[in-house]
């Protein structure tokens, strides 16, 4: 009955709002162990398709005038988007966009996360790297060590890495397993010749922003531009920053984005995006979600009224 209601209000405030608004929403992993499932992304898709005009990012232009404008938005690019999420997009008719580090996609190389939760599934004994324990037994112990390694520089991130599967007596595929893996070439150029599909900027090593000094940043971006471009024909014209939320990006990445061309960059920070007021450089986005009426909830912009009223006190927001 409570999603129910959340579905109803998020319909209700739709059709009375009357300032331009764009959603971005975002997905991860599809299927398998994740939460959220194709029949999840279906129902969210169809909701997108009833209530919104859904566009790629550079078109986002164009609908200044726009009462609801949504971006669909697929981080890091793994196979899960050709397999569960694609074939949907396709049906219904709906323009998603990914967002892929080139290193994952032209190198085949392991996303740095994704060799810490082989890890895990495939330990038989606890160990310590860092001065921290990790345990098999005990998944919030990893979870500690990726939030550690995602404030590491590239080179001691890999390092650490290499000394956890050595301390945990582990020998990681040299090559993503298919659990694991990008899109293939293959996969990838029949999405695009779809016209359903835009590449967006992703790094190359899926490194926060911040973390990196201003002229590796500038490299990262530098060689993704290249290499989308070489690829695709063109560079892509927005920005996905890595982990992207509070923290990891900031005034100076801002310039160094835009500086490298691109016009648009999206965050993690929960909310949509008032046309007048947005910053097209630090757009907010919002996560699918396997209730469907938290999903409504979130893509109508309910959730910002919910978000400003969790963040204000007795003395106004926090």
């Amino acid at each position: 009955m409570l999603d129910l209601l959340r579905s109803l209000a998020a319909r209700a405030y739709i059709a009375a709002r009357r300032r331009p608004r764009v959603t971005v929403i975002t997905l991860h992993r599809v299927g398998g162990s994740s939460r959220i499932q194709p029949a999840h992304v279906e129902r969210c898709f169809r909701f997108l398709a009833t209530y919104f005009k859904v566009i790629h990012p550079s078109e986002l232009a164009s609908t200044q005038n726009e009462r609801r404008t949504a971006v669909v938005t697929i981080d890091d690019g793994h196979a899960d988007a050709y397999r569960h999420i694609f074939p949907i997009a396709r049906t219904i008719g709906i323009p998603i966009s990914l967002c892929i580090p080139t290193d994952f996609f032209f190198r085949r190389q392991w996303l740095w996360f994704d060799k810490t939760i082989w890890a895990m599934l495939h330990a038989r004994s606890a160990a310590t790297v860092c001065g921290l324990r990790v345990d098999p037994q005990d998944p919030g112990s990893f979870a500690t060590l990726r939030r550690h390694l995602k404030r590491c520089p590239p080179g001691a991130r890999d390092e650490t890495i290499i000394e956890l599967l050595h301390n945990l007596k582990l020998d990681t595929p040299l090559s993503p397993p298919d659990d694991y893996r990008a899109v293939s070439t293959s996969e990838l150029r029949e999405m695009l010749s779809s016209g359903l599909v835009e590449i967006v900027g992703h790094t190359v090593t899926h490194t926060i922003a911040t973390v990196l000094d201003e002229e590796s940043f500038e490299d990262e971006l530098r060689q993704s531009n290249e290499e989308w471009e070489s690829f695709c024909g063109r560079p892509p014209v927005s920005f996905c920053y890595p982990n992207g939320n509070p923290g990891d990006f900031d005034q100076r990445t801002e310039m160094t984005v835009r500086r490298a061309g691109y016009r648009y960059a999206f965050t993690q920070v929960e909310g949509t995006n008032p046309v007048l007021r947005m910053n097209p450089l630090e757009m907010k986005r919002v996560h699918i979600h396997w209730r469907p009426g938290v999903c409504d909830k979130v893509a109508s912009g309910l959730v910002d009224i919910q978000n400003l009223v969790c963040s204000s006190g007795p003395n106004g927001p926090a």
